[in-house]
């Protein structure tokens, strides 16, 4: 992936539009594709708890939650680091390690991505190829699409964690009862 490029992917939850992390053009193109508002931030995959810590700030409760639902279908938003803030004006992170080999493949070769569902902003996602590649094959640089591998098409379950307490902001695959469980060991 060069900078600049926007991909699709499967994920194991639903396909995925994203760039690589600091990619700011690629970044701008995924909000002008989707249309979407510059006050939603785009979540970010990293393939291990190793990654985030360079990205975001968390503590023992997050990392519990971490270690229950990882990889898997459950993004955190996190406090970001003083790092992350200065490359990108974002005070907190939503951060999410999926569990799919394709998925994984990328990041590993290109670094965390920057990610979101395959949609306008406010529609359902589309979650066949063959839809895919119709309305975005001239939109975006690649689709990986000839990839076979196992998604749930649910999206994935948001919670909140950044200011020391827990809130769902998004009810997904997992239930959030299973996720409040976990934070309250």
């Amino acid at each position: 992936m060069e900078k600049g490029q926007v991909i699709i992917f499967p994920t194991d939850t639903i396909y995925g539009m994203g760039c690589q992390l600091y990619d700011k053009v690629a970044l701008e193109r995924i909000y002008e594709i989707k249309k979407r508002s510059h006050d939603k931030d785009i979540p970010v995959l990293v393939s291990s708890i190793v990654q985030i810590n360079v990205i975001a700030k968390y503590d023992s409760k997050a990392l519990r939650i971490m270690q229950n639902f990882w990889p898997g279908p459950l993004t955190l938003i996190l406090q970001s680091t003083p790092d992350f803030y200065n490359k990108t004006g974002d005070k907190t992170i939503a951060i999410r390690i999926p569990d799919h080999y394709v998925t994984i493949e990328l990041i590993n070769n290109f670094g965390p991505l920057r990610t979101t569902s395959v949609n306008i902003s406010g529609e359902e996602p589309l979650n066949k190829i063959e839809d895919i590649r119709k309305q975005y094959g001239n939109v975006v640089d690649h689709i990986y699409g000839e990839h076979v591998g196992h998604y749930i098409g649910i999206a994935s379950t948001i919670v909140d964690i950044s200011n020391g307490s827990i809130k769902l902001v998004r009810e997904g695959a997992i239930p959030f009862e299973d996720i409040l469980a976990v934070y309250n060991k």
